[in-house]
């Protein structure tokens, strides 16, 4: 195991790299480069598991620049390759971690309802591992940013959840799904660096940016074996509910619902994921920044619909309050999720609480859950 403060560049995992839901972000013989490293380095990760550097056992053998010129292009077509392969591996083990995980069940709210959903989620997912174009497309998505792969299966999950609250049959909860799974296709046509561009974005930054829901809308458009919906999502994913979005400043109900839900999904899951230019919303934050757009960026019924399905704070989870008390979460009201039932096992002074007492987050308003815990 290396510090990801010591990789260099064309180093290859040993093992894979996955995320808190135990989702592969980088699959083991992904060769690294540098924008890989920075997004290791972004999310908090420290360590991970990289073969022996077999270039520093002949390293000088070959040091002249025309010799390290012959030996970049030589290996870049394998390299390609390499990655190619890596992320096709990616891509099947999310699969089916998503089909065999039971913790899905935990991000609804409601613990009857999570187990009918991962049922019929499952299923589907089942049935879309098989679908070539998809695995295809969210290959190249892997192998352009490995973070932007598991954005977008957490989107997928998201939506899902939503069309499920609304009660959504299996034929437009597949659509759904299949839109959510496509709709960030078009950043494959995206320059690398601007992924990763800390600076300010430029003008041209922008509006190439904003391009990507028109290219991805151009690359789904004339399939015959996906549904119509799913161009229309890559398409109209950044409209906004009160006109204000891109690329055609498209308004509430000219909007594709389904594209109103992905919308939806994808700014809750970018609000609690770490940035290159910002930390981490904390899930309460995120909630509180919905409920406060709705009607402007969303349509206030889908956001409370959201909001009362999603569970940010799974019964049994661990938690720290403003107070510096730890607790543990004992009962979630659908209607006030950031605000649930806590049983205090640690005060703020970190004395352990021999007799563990219940606090109502919903009368308790001077108390805030701040952070998960161990």
């Amino acid at each position: 195991m290396k510090p990801t403060v010591t990789l260099r560049p064309g180093q290859t995992l040993a093992k894979p790299v996955l995320n808190k839901n135990g989702m592969v972000m980088l699959g083991a013989g992904t060769q690294l480069t540098d924008k890989y490293i920075e997004r290791l380095r972004t999310l908090g990760i420290t360590d991970i598991y990289v073969e022996e550097d077999a270039s520093s056992r002949t390293q000088g053998a070959e040091s002249s620049p025309a010799a390290a010129s012959s030996a970049s292009a030589s290996q870049e077509r394998p390299n390609r390759k390499r990655n190619s392969a890596a992320s096709k591996k990616a891509v099947d083990e999310a699969f089916a971690r998503l089909i065999g995980n039971p913790l899905i069940r935990q991000q609804l709210s409601v613990p009857m309802l999570g187990d009918r959903f991962v049922r019929i989620y499952q299923t589907l997912l089942e049935e879309l591992s098989d679908h070539r174009f998809i695995k295809d497309r969210l290959t190249l998505l892997h192998m352009k940013d490995p973070m932007l792969f598991e954005h977008t299966l957490n989107v997928a999950t998201l939506s899902a959840i939503i069309g499920f609250a609304k009660q959504y049959f299996i034929e437009p909860l597949h659509d759904l799904i299949v839109s959510a799974l496509l709709f960030d296709i078009g950043m494959t046509q995206l320059p690398d660096e601007l992924l990763t561009k800390k600076g300010r974005l430029t003008d041209y930054d922008r509006g190439l940016i904003e391009r990507h829901t028109v290219e991805g809308y151009q690359m789904l458009v004339h399939r015959s074996d996906l549904p119509g919906a799913a161009a229309i999502c890559a398409l109209q994913h950044h409209e906004r509910y009160d006109g204000s979005g891109y690329p055609s400043g498209l308004s509430r109900s000219n909007i594709h619902e389904f594209a109103q839900i992905i919308a939806l999904a994808d700014t809750y899951d970018a609000l609690v994921s770490r940035r290159h230019h910002r930390s981490s919303y904390t899930k309460r934050d995120a909630v509180e920044f919905l409920l406060g757009s709705g009607d402007r960026m969303f349509d206030l019924s889908l956001v409370k619909l959201f909001v009362g399905h999603i569970s940010i704070y799974p019964v049994g989870s661990r938690v720290v309050l403003n107070s510096g008390q730890t607790a543990v979460i004992t009962s979630v009201d659908s209607s006030l999720v950031q605000r649930p039932i806590v049983k205090i096992i640690r005060e703020g002074d970190g004395t352990p609480v021999t007799s563990p007492y219940e606090i109502d987050l919903r009368a308790q308003f001077d108390l805030v859950i701040v952070d998960t815990a161990l």
